[in-house]
């Protein structure tokens, strides 16, 4: 209890203006632990604007870091150091660096995916179909990645595959090793970990993928920073151009030649690229300290409550990996529930929620969705759910 009490103290808000009291939002812009102020103080006036360094000395003050930060991560989601880490402003960028990188080669490739995936995925391939062939599989009941139409497809020429390790409506974790142990040794298989990163501790050496993907917000860090945990091999084939200009060290083009950093990290004194991999690393240990079933049980005393209420459609059952839910209300519009829920300082999240394949793929309109996190109590359910039931009863008593 005395852990909860101080875990709740540590999450304050950086920003002061017209916040919430309760946070259902692990991708919320304001919902911070305070500590991060203080890397940034610390980036920023300690190391950057310090009139008593040189530019030289800075630079070695900011490679210093982000040397650590990297190795810190490798050392987290890869316990025997068989992957590299890389740095990209999103994952989005990471993905599109993936495809870029056969497109830019002209290589004919198909791409396996599944529906419950981020449009990140799919969007990319438009526009490019005389390299990209696209293959989506569905769900089966269980709601996970249908087995028997993966195992269908890989037998056909599949060069990626790239499935979500947590989608963004269902919330339940997939078994991704039983999806990468039986692909073929040929197949490239990559996992976006954006969403189970933050709630589950993830050995990525387990999973066996080529590549792990991971974001800076869905762990309560800031915007701007995406991490692609990526085995050797899996890097190196990655044409260095589209590493961008911090992947490469110097070029000659008569004849071609390019000659790698040593390590593939880029900054610049005060940017964001910086700030964002240490902040992000300060969290990750802060993490570890905190016991990761915390939150298994706030999301089940959600579920349970919400499934006793008239009128209230679930998307998925309970499962003990659940650390979001999504549901609607019989004809309540969830942009209506969303504003309603506001009038009471309540942060959720109602649209499509990057997965507009997959709402449509359930037959279903937007939906709201209740992301549980770290700064979550029981109170706040208890809230939550009082203030759905208020608006149910407006809506039946007109």
């Amino acid at each position: 209890m005395h852990n909860i009490i101080w875990l709740r103290k540590s999450f304050k808000s950086l920003f002061c203006f017209n916040k919430p009291l309760v946070y259902f939002d692990n991708a919320s812009t304001t919902q911070k632990p305070l500590f991060l102020l203080d890397v940034f103080k610390h980036i920023n006036y300690g190391v950057c604007t310090n009139p008593g360094r040189g530019q030289y000395y800075t630079s070695f003050l900011l490679s210093n870091l982000l040397n650590k930060s990297r190795d810190y991560i490798k050392h987290i989601y890869s316990k025997q150091g068989n992957y590299e880490c890389i740095i990209y402003k999103s994952v989005t960028e990471a993905i599109n660096a993936i495809y870029n990188n056969y497109w830019f080669i002209g290589k004919k490739v198909k791409v396996l995916t599944c529906i419950d995936n981020h449009h990140s995925i799919i969007a990319p391939v438009y526009g490019k179909l005389n390299v990209f062939t696209l293959n989506v599989i569905g769900l089966d009941s269980d709601l996970i990645p249908n087995v028997r139409q993966y195992l269908n497809y890989i037998k056909n020429s599949i060069s990626i595959v790239i499935l979500n390790h947590m989608s963004n409506v269902i919330g339940i974790l997939v078994p991704i090793r039983l999806y990468s142990y039986i692909k073929k040794y040929t197949i490239t298989f990559i996992v976006d970990g954006s969403q189970s990163a933050p709630h589950f501790e993830v050995d990525i050496e387990l999973i066996n993928c080529d590549a792990y993907l991971l974001s800076s917000h869905k762990s309560y860090a800031f915007v701007g920073t995406g991490i692609c945990l990526g085995k050797q091999h899996f890097i190196n084939d990655l044409n260095p151009l589209i590493l961008g200009g911090g992947g490469v060290h110097k070029i000659s083009f008569n004849p071609f030649n390019c000659l790698l950093n040593g390590i593939p990290d880029k900054h610049e004194s005060g940017s964001p690229m910086v700030w964002g991999i240490v902040g992000l690393t300060e969290l990750i240990k802060w993490k570890q300290g905190i016991n990761p079933n915390y939150e298994k049980h706030i999301c089940r005393y959600l579920l349970f409550k919400l499934s006793s209420i008239p009128n209230i459609n679930l998307v998925g059952n309970w499962q003990p990996s659940c650390r979001l839910v999504c549901f609607t209300i019989t004809n309540i519009p969830s942009y209506e529930i969303n504003r309603f829920l506001n009038k009471f300082m309540i942060c959720i999240r109602s649209g499509y929620h990057c997965a507009t394949p997959l709402i449509e793929y359930l037959g279903r309109s937007a939906v709201c969705r209740i992301s549980i996190g770290l700064y979550n109590t029981y109170k706040d359910v208890d809230m939550l759910v009082y203030c759905i039931k208020h608006l149910i009863r407006l809506k039946t008593c007109k």
